[in-house]
């Protein structure tokens, strides 16, 4: 009897292992609080209306266009550090076949609901969605420690697609909350 028990334990600390330690949106906010934090960051973590120009993301005019941009956005991590809410979102990409990239970074909230910090720390190439998981909870959970992202860059990740952005042409900006061109 207790041969049958010993694979069964291995087998349920290996899935413990490989569940990301916590990191499923669903054991810290509810579906709710899901779609409210994603609604508070997506000026951020979206693409910006073409129309934009100089104008400012945050105009009320563009209230539709961030509605629509949230709802095509999934959480697919989060850990809250602190103040420090790490999070990583998954959105559709140009493709014939269904693919996606995700987005790792942090936000930091203040009492007012506003923010005073914000990053992202990552992109990925767009990948089809199970390969995608398996790659970006990997990073994900790298970022949460703190742990270096440049293994995984596309200049040292041994022609494995990881990261996208950052690379040695593209950075993200906190000034500015945007990524840009050096």
């Amino acid at each position: 009897m207790t041969k049958k028990f010993i694979p069964q334990i291995f087998l349920g600390i290996f899935f413990i292992a490989c569940t990301g330690r916590g990191y499923e949106p669903g054991l810290h906010l509810t579906l709710h609080e899901q779609k409210i934090f994603v609604q508070r960051i997506i000026r951020l973590a979206a693409r910006t209306p073409e129309s934009l120009g100089s104008g400012d993301r945050f105009d009320a005019r563009y209230d539709s266009f961030y509605l629509d941009q949230a709802s095509k956005h999934q959480m697919e991590a989060y850990f809250k550090n602190g103040k420090r809410e790490y999070f990583m979102l998954s959105r559709p990409a140009p493709s014939l076949f269904e693919k996606r990239v995700a987005i790792g970074g942090y936000v930091v909230f203040n009492e007012q609901g506003g923010i005073d910090d914000y990053e992202e720390l990552f992109r990925t190439w767009k990948m089809v969605p199970d390969t995608l998981k398996r790659r970006s909870s990997f990073l994900f959970e790298k970022m949460v420690k703190g742990e270096s992202l440049k293994p995984w860059e596309t200049v040292n990740s041994g022609g494995i697609e990881f990261i996208e952005f950052p690379d040695d042409r593209t950075y993200f900006d906190k000034a500015s909350r945007t990524w840009k061109m050096r």
